[in-house]
This record gives structure tokens, C-alpha cells and sequence, in this order.
């Protein structure tokens, strides 16, 4: 299957209004704004297109090869950020989330009167929300799903 999409190569990233915007609106409430990175996170990302490369010097393969096809996004791919972006959302959507229309990077999810906010800076994700059992359990959702360095508790002055 050969896509041509080669070009695309835009991930989005949270816009900084929307950043100070839910800094401002945990800090008012008194929120806890947890924070994590995704570990080798390109590598997530399934390629939907073909794309090829030179087998790398010193790998030995049966001489009928000539170059290897990319199964997975690897950092300095110019697709990466796309492809790992499009994992990262369709992930969270399946957990419940829903994209805010005004900022791809900012997934809101209610539950019995709670909210829970992810924000999303290519691999690097802020989780708030007024429940700590909320922000616990997606913390948890998103670690089961990509492994995860948990930075803990921001702090807001």
C-alpha cells in the first residue's frame, strides 16, 4: 500500500494559551498537575505509508537485500512526530477522552462530576483534573499502554 503522505509531517503541540489557560484553572482550584514523558516515544508510532532505507553499515543480511523497509517511526524520520502523535490520539480516545475542538493537544474526560485534562507537548504530558482517583487511573491507562518516567507533582507559584 504506498500512501502519499511523505510530506505531511506536522504534530501538533499544545498551544500555549491552553497551557497557561489549565495551569491557571488547576491553580485556582487547587489541582494537582502531574507530570510524565513518554519513553522512546516515536517508536510507538506504526508507519501507515512504505517507506525504505539503506541497510546500515556493519548489519549482515542475505546479499539478496538491498534496503530494509521501516516498520516502526524512528526519531529523525520526518514522519516520527505525525505517526506518534496519531498513536498518542487514537490511545487516549479509546480510553474515553475527547479532543477539545479549540486545541488538538488537549483532551478533557468527565466522569460523576469530575474532570480530568492530558496535554500533550510532542512526548511530554501534563495530567490535572479535579479527582485524584480520576488523575490517578489515567496516569495508570497511559503507563499500561506506553512506558512512561512519572516526574510527579509540578509546582505552580
Amino acid at each position: 500500500m504506498t500512501v502519499n503522505n511523505y510530506t505531511e509531517t506536522f504534530s501538533p503541540v499544545v498551544k500555549y494559551v491552553t497551557l497557561r489557560m489549565v495551569i491557571a484553572i488547576s491553580k485556582h482550584f487547587g489541582w494537582p498537575i502531574d507530570q510524565l514523558d513518554v519513553v522512546t516515544a516515536f517508536l510507538y508510532g506504526v508507519m501507515k505509508e512504505q517507506v525504505f532505507c539503506v541497510i546500515p553499515e556493519g548489519v549482515e543480511l542475505d546479499s539478496t537485500f538491498d534496503c530494509l523497509e521501516l516498520v516502526k517511526s524512528i526519531y529523525g524520520l520526518k514522519q516520527a512526530s505525525r505517526v506518534w502523535n496519531e498513536t498518542f490520539d487514537e490511545y487516549v480516545c479509546s480510553i474515553g477522552f475527547q479532543v477539545s475542538d479549540f486545541d488538538p493537544c488537549l483532551y478533557i474526560k468527565t466522569s460523576d462530576g469530575h474532570c480530568v485534562f492530558i496535554l500533550v507537548y510532542v512526548d511530554d504530558v501534563l495530567v490535572t483534573g479535579s479527582s485524584l482517583e480520576l488523575i490517578a487511573q489515567t496516569k495508570n491507562d497511559l503507563k499500561t499502554r506506553f512506558e512512561m518516567t512519572d516526574s510527579g507533582k509540578c509546582v505552580v507559584t
